[in-house]
């Protein structure tokens, strides 16, 4: 069994190999680096060098089965660190999996920094923002209905719960449609820990799940992960605007949809969950199962 702490060394050492191997962060090798801890998939670190502060992430290389598109996500931070939504990038390098920006002095949100009215006017206006960006080539689309039809087929057959919320998301997808939503740049996966505060503005952070899609979405991501009740969910989309009166009526499968890929996705990703795992997808489907949608 490899130590922790030998885990950590190796984990370094190909992080400085990284690196150097490229020509754009070759000056940025021998410089001091600590861990970030917390992300499920990747592994990052803080990094000093040359008087500068940068974030560095090594991204998890079987990133493409769980739905992760490098050279998008690529595109996709560009256009938003250009737009002031997410910090510079320094180099995004797909094949390496070697993502460089600046780094950030603010404090992640809690669940709770995300349910307050102001942080929930704020995440609002940030989304509008993203939402009414031009989507710049390179960036691939992110269809819901498509996702969870991929994950579903990798349950077990003999999986019941599986097959009926699979029965209940072709409904809900069904009712929803094409909706007549214009395609736009979307975060998707906007929960409090991808949310920086610096003091005076926010910023969205661990795009990797970012593309172009239905918009719909993107605001029930945020609404569903917070547990949202109606007058926060009010308050949110009277703050983003962008609502058509004839969406609301959609709100509640996208949210609904939204959970459903969620536990779609920890069943992909941990096949038997134990742990805070385990708890979080038993938690999304009793959630999903006690809706009536």
């Amino acid at each position: 069994m490899v130590e922790p702490a030998m885990t950590c060394a190796m984990d370094e050492r190909e992080l400085r190999a990284n690196l150097r191997a490229c020509a754009a962060t070759r000056s940025l090798a021998d410089g001091r680096v600590s861990r970030i801890e917390g992300g499920l998939s990747n592994r990052a670190w803080y990094l000093e060098a040359n008087g500068e502060r940068w974030f560095v992430r090594l991204g998890h290389p079987q990133a493409a089965r769980l739905g992760v598109d490098r050279r998008s996500e690529c595109a996709v931070l560009r256009a938003v660190a250009a737009a002031g939504l997410a910090p510079g990038v320094h180099v995004c390098a797909p094949a390496e999996g070697l993502l460089v920006t600046r780094f950030i002095a603010g404090r992640t949100w809690s669940a709770a920094d995300a349910r307050t009215p102001v942080n929930i006017c704020r995440v609002a206006d940030c989304l509008r923002r993203l939402h009414e960006l031009p989507v710049p080539d390179g960036v691939h689309e992110v269809d819901y209905g498509r996702q969870a039809r991929r994950l579903a087929a990798a349950l077990p057959a003999n999986d019941a719960a599986g097959a009926e919320l699979a029965g209940r998301a072709a409904t809900a997808f069904a009712r929803i449609g094409d909706g007549g939503y214009a395609t736009t740049l979307c975060h998707n996966d906007l929960h409090h820990l991808n949310v920086l505060d610096d003091g005076s503005r926010i910023w969205m952070v661990d795009w990797e799940y970012g593309g172009c899609g239905n918009p719909l979405f993107d605001v029930a991501s945020f609404l569903a992960l917070h547990d949202l009740g109606p007058d926060p969910t009010e308050a949110f989309l009277e703050s983003y605007g962008r609502l058509r009166p004839a969406d609301r009526s959609h709100l509640d499968d996208a949210r609904w949809l939204f959970d459903y890929v969620q536990w779609l996705w920890y069943r992909s990703r941990f096949p038997d969950p134990v742990g805070d795992e385990a708890w979080y997808a038993e938690r999304l489907a009793q959630r999903l199962l006690r809706c009536n949608n």
